[in-house]
């Protein structure tokens, strides 16, 4: 499923700055808030649209992928920017030194792992944080209603999103981690008008959960919770 046409898709819209792509990169910009000197580390960075959207704001980042041809093509693809790309799963960084990064970004990557996995990586990335760094996580909402029309095969699925997951799960998941949440909100979609339909209706709490598009999550690694070296 991971074949060439899908990371060549996703660098196409991050290279063209397609709708879904500005709304992405907003919502990483405000929850990141990367600044020159941070040290950032882009969980499941495919093509290395994130990584190098970081890397824009003087920050050193670190994009890690579980696919080789993906972080072949990175390289490729930002060959002359101040990036490092790295073969890794996400749920075993392992060369990776605790308490190493400031940041810790996962952008469309959650829907495609496993509960498991994605237990094993919000360890790993508590592990690689200094204390007072934040792990944030964008994500689709499978209360959405497209994704609910996707569930039911009335519009057609993505075969890689194998496990959505709910805003209570991952940060159920995030705080058994010893994480504690620092924002946690939805997004409307990119749509021109319904998303300003969207905005209206999300906080209704009976039909709200059908037009909240996009799950935007950070949370902070607290200072008192040091690693040894």
């Amino acid at each position: 499923m991971y074949d060439d046409k899908f990371y060549q898709d996703m660098a196409a819209a991050y290279l063209d700055r397609t709708a879904w792509t500005k709304l992405r990169l907003a919502q990483i910009e405000r929850m990141v808030d990367p600044q020159p000197g941070d040290r950032i580390i882009d969980l499941g960075c495919g093509m290395g649209a994130v990584t190098h959207f970081c890397s824009t704001f003087g920050a050193e980042v670190v994009g890690v992928d579980l696919s080789p041809p993906a972080i072949q093509a990175a390289k490729r693809l930002f060959e002359d920017a101040p990036i490092t790309f790295y073969e890794r799963d996400v749920s075993n960084l392992y060369d990776i030194e605790n308490e190493s990064f400031d940041k810790a970004v996962s952008a469309d990557l959650v829907e495609h792992i496993t509960q498991s996995s994605f237990e094993g990586m919000v360890r790993e990335a508590f592990r690689v944080l200094k204390p007072g760094g934040t792990l944030s996580i964008y994500t689709p909402n499978p209360t959405h209603m497209i994704e609910r029309m996707k569930a039911r095969n009335l519009l057609k699925q993505n075969p890689t999103h194998i496990d959505l997951k709910t805003k209570e799960r991952l940060l159920a998941t995030l705080e058994a981690a010893n994480f504690r949440p620092r924002l946690a909100y939805f997004t409307p979609s990119f749509f021109p008008v319904f998303n300003l339909i969207e905005r209206v209706m999300m906080p209704f709490p009976l039909v709200g959960p059908l037009f909240r598009y996009r799950i935007c999550i950070s949370v902070v690694k607290p200072n008192e919770n040091r690693i040894g070296g």
